[in-house]
């Protein structure tokens, strides 16, 4: 299921993002359809809403939750972009990085975020919204404090 990262209480200067419980991509568990349409969510929300350096491939994301070759390819696209090398693999997070970079899932919420500072972190409000990921949603805003 989708839920919240975030240090509690809320700090200023430590951003909140969504995390996975499962692998989502290439070799990935892709066991939870929420975990799965909330990263084909992100991809497509960078992908309609680009900036110069975001691939293409994003805007054809469909947010289905379940795993394809379209969705993989943009996880590799945007993580090339990112200047990470590519595995096509949304990894769970345990924090904001490992070693020198962000995980995935947060670049990916960094992004939406960015193109959506209104109204973040409500992301069942944004365009689109799947009727699944939005109840996920509003369940894991609401342990947020």
């Amino acid at each position: 299921m989708v839920h919240v990262m975030a240090p509690k209480p809320r700090q200023p200067g430590f951003p909140i993002f969504f995390n996975v419980d499962t692998s989502v991509g290439r070799g990935g568990q892709n066991s939870n359809p929420d975990d799965v349409m909330l990263v084909q969510y992100f991809l497509s929300l960078i992908g309609k809403q680009p900036s110069p350096k975001t691939p293409p491939s994003l805007a054809a994301v469909k947010p289905t939750g379940k795993i394809d070759p379209i969705t993989i390819q943009a996880i590799e696209d945007f993580q090339r972009a990112d200047g990470i090398q590519p595995d096509g693999r949304v990894s769970v997070a345990q924090g904001y990085r490992y070693g020198s970079h962000y995980y995935t899932i947060a670049t990916l919420g960094f992004n939406v975020q960015d193109r959506f500072k209104m109204l973040w972190p409500n992301v069942d409000k944004m365009p689109g919204c799947p009727p699944l990921l939005k109840g996920a949603v509003r369940t894991s805003l609401a342990g947020v404090g």
